[in-house]
């Protein structure tokens, strides 16, 4: 049997397309590599309306209408987390991220957040021209949980402890081949789906999303001095974000190539001691694809009925979620994205969906 959708990931994006796809009646399978929650549980857990940075590449490369539809999308996803989290923590983003701290940038910006709908100021202090909006923070690890629970209560099968091989596309169908991650399991197998949505980077259409090398980031994990009490953005520090975890905080640097990563988790760390008073101080690192910041490319596809979610946005929470819940209102409303026998079975599905408090059976993989 062929299904109606596969996604490649079960992080942010591609649970977040697969809860609103599977609510909507369509059959969907999640594959991913790792354990539950892994994949989902990545980035900083800080959901805005926008950081000013990237507004601003949006609007200089794509025009005013691009960002604007950026804010959309992150409204929407703002949304979605707050279902998904409803215990999240509401702080302040203190947003001196753009570059230069142009102060008439700025009230632009402040005003298209206005009028989203979204509380904005701008204030000038000796950091810079700041501006200052509404965010939510919340634990990657339990949201990772808890929007796995939902996607499965919608109907998503989503398996863990499988890895993609590699794709092939026929007769209209992509299908996918993978290997179990048990050492002794030897058999590939193969299922098909009628789109397949990548959150991964690991198929042709992913690979041809990318736009260069794989980036780093630094992370240092500590307790500060003094207790955060805001998330702020930084442009031109060697900090770009630092947010409250209780009385402890997580610090983010700015992107660094691979062949400079050591040096700067070391600058990174230096900074947090230096600026905080850090103790207790744990390094890391994330990797992140570069399509991310600015560039509208979700929904990118080389090979028809492939989909691709944007860079960064695969696994970290804003866009990750963002970026799918955009991508599954294409797929599921646009005209030609999925076949009309998928669209006929997901209104059949609708139509017959169980009530209330009913949970979708345990997550199996029916194709081998």
């Amino acid at each position: 049997m062929a299904h109606d959708v596969l996604v490649l990931g079960a992080t942010v994006a591609g649970l977040t397309v697969a809860r609103r796809l599977a609510h909507r009646g369509y059959d969907v399978v999640v594959l991913d590599p790792n354990r539950e929650a892994e994949s989902a549980a990545v980035g900083h857990g800080v959901a805005a309306v926008g950081h000013a940075s990237t507004i601003a590449n949006m609007a200089h490369a794509y025009g005013i209408e691009a960002a604007r539809e950026h804010v959309r999308r992150n409204t929407a996803g703002i949304e979605e987390i707050r279902e998904i989290s409803p215990g999240h923590e509401h702080v302040t983003l203190r947003d001196l991220s753009l570059p230069g701290g142009d102060e008439t940038e700025s009230r632009r910006i402040v005003e298209l957040y206005r009028q989203a709908g979204h509380e904005a100021e701008l204030r000038v202090s000796p950091d810079g021209v700041a501006i200052h909006t509404a965010a939510y923070a919340i634990d990657p690890t339990a949201h990772a949980q808890a929007l796995r629970a939902a996607a499965v209560a919608a109907g998503a099968n989503v398996v863990h402890g499988v890895t993609v091989a590699h794709l092939t596309r026929r007769e209209g169908l992509t299908r996918v081949h993978f290997r179990n991650n048990l050492a002794w399991v030897r058999d590939v197998g193969t299922i098909s789906g009628a789109a397949v949505v990548d959150t991964l980077g690991v198929s042709p259409w992913g690979r041809a999303a990318r736009v260069a090398p794989a980036q780093w980031v630094p992370v240092v994990r500590c307790a500060p001095a003094r207790p955060l009490r805001e998330v702020t953005l930084r442009a031109g520090s060697t900090a770009w974000l630092a947010r409250p975890v209780g009385e402890k905080a997580l610090v983010l640097g700015q992107k660094s190539a691979g062949a400079r990563i050591d040096q700067a988790t070391d600058e990174l760390r230096a900074w947090c001691e230096a600026e905080l008073g850090a103790t207790e101080v744990e390094v890391g690192r994330l990797a992140i694809d570069p399509s991310d910041h600015g560039r509208p490319v979700v929904g990118a596809s080389a090979i028809p009925g492939g989909f691709y979610a944007r860079g960064n946005g695969r696994g970290e929470l804003m866009n990750g979620t963002a970026s799918c819940w955009y991508l599954a209102e294409l797929m599921a409303d646009g005209a030609g994205t999925l076949p009309p026998i998928s669209r006929l079975r997901a209104f059949g599905a609708r139509a017959l969906r169980r009530g209330p408090g009913r949970f979708a059976p345990e997550p199996r993989l029916d194709e081998r």
